[in-house]
């Protein structure tokens, strides 16, 4: 397995690979970087002196893994980010979409979980995590989360409600599977 790091805006395959030796090199130089920050009480969010342009690449890298179904590359980038900037919740839906990709539910729903400290109201973690329920045969957690996914995308002025009409569809779907009490409640917003 070899990563690529492309610069940034750039989408070309050109880019030259890293070996195997670099790449565990290039890991250990991160985890060195993240324990001198600790040691040395560098504050949360000054990422340990790392440009921004250096996220972005990784985030981008890891993005454009995950955008060619290569979960197995971009796990391991999305987790450096978050041990490296533990405060972009983008990061964790990042990884909670690989993990969803990869069918291993409950990684994702723990990643989307621990995104939660971030984005309470971010209405794509939610209907994101209903879904791993959903697929993980959790329809009662599945119907909560999605209901109210749909409501904060309903309440979202910038949103397109793209994320309300997906909600709509799956709680359709879901409706004849939980118990008849919650299903009446299926259009009702919860509090």
């Amino acid at each position: 397995m070899t990563f690529r790091f492309p610069l940034l805006n750039d989408d070309s395959d050109s880019n030259p690979q890293l070996t195997s030796e670099q790449q565990a090199i290039m890991a250990e130089r991160i985890d060195h970087l993240v324990t001198l920050g600790v040691q040395k009480g560098v504050a949360p969010g000054d990422a340990i002196g790392l440009s921004t342009t250096y996220f972005d690449g990784l985030y981008e890298l890891a993005t454009r893994y995950y955008r060619q179904q290569n979960y197995e590359a971009a796990i391991p980038l999305y987790t450096k980010l978050i041990m490296m900037k533990p405060y972009d919740l983008d990061y964790y839906k990042g990884l909670g979409a690989c993990y969803l990709g990869k069918e291993c539910y409950a990684e994702s729903i723990a990643a989307y979980r621990a995104g939660q400290f971030l984005g309470a109201t971010d209405a794509e973690l939610h209907y994101y995590m209903g879904l791993a329920h959903y697929f993980k045969r959790e329809f009662v957690v599945a119907f909560e989360l999605i209901r109210f996914a749909r409501v904060l995308d309903e309440k979202d002025p910038g949103s397109k409600g793209k994320i309300a009409d997906f909600a709509t569809q799956i709680l359709e779907r879901i409706h004849p599977l939980v118990p008849p009490g919650m299903a009446s409640n299926m259009d009702l917003r919860p509090e």
